[in-house]
């Protein structure tokens, strides 16, 4: 476990209105597209399941088919891996996720400076705070 993706101030509670904005803000940052396979038409996923503590915010959100959401239920290790699904231990805007076409990104809960609603990082990078050393 990287203590990075664990620890930080605790996020607060969003409100209806803030999860229905969230769920929008997701739909519109994936241009409702499956962030898997590239798939139009998504169901909006929580990134860290809500049954683990995982809110309705935009950086525990992602867009995935249907196809690809039955699959990272069904396979939630592998999904954790390959970056489509967040530990119960860990914070989602501090663990990686993966874009079909951008590859390894941290997520944000609202747009940066220059309009991005996540930062690209490194393999090396996503590894480090996936504490992964293989």
């Amino acid at each position: 476990m990287n203590d990075g993706a664990r620890f930080g101030q605790k996020p607060v509670r969003p409100s209806k209105a803030d999860e229905r904005r969230a769920y929008a803000d997701a739909t519109e940052r994936d241009d409702n597209r499956c962030v898997k396979c590239g798939a139009h038409g998504i169901e909006r996923d929580h990134r860290k399941n809500r049954s683990q503590g995982g809110w309705t915010t935009v950086a525990n959100l992602q867009g995935l088919c249907p196809r690809c959401h039955v699959w990272k239920t069904e396979n939630p290790a592998e999904a954790m891996g390959l970056g489509f699904a967040v530990p119960s231990y860990a914070r989602p805007e501090l663990w990686p996720g993966w874009r079909l076409h951008e590859g390894w990104v941290v997520y944000f809960d609202a747009p940066d400076e220059n309009g991005d609603w996540w930062r690209k990082i490194s393999q090396f990078t996503a590894d480090q705070l996936m504490n992964r050393n293989d």
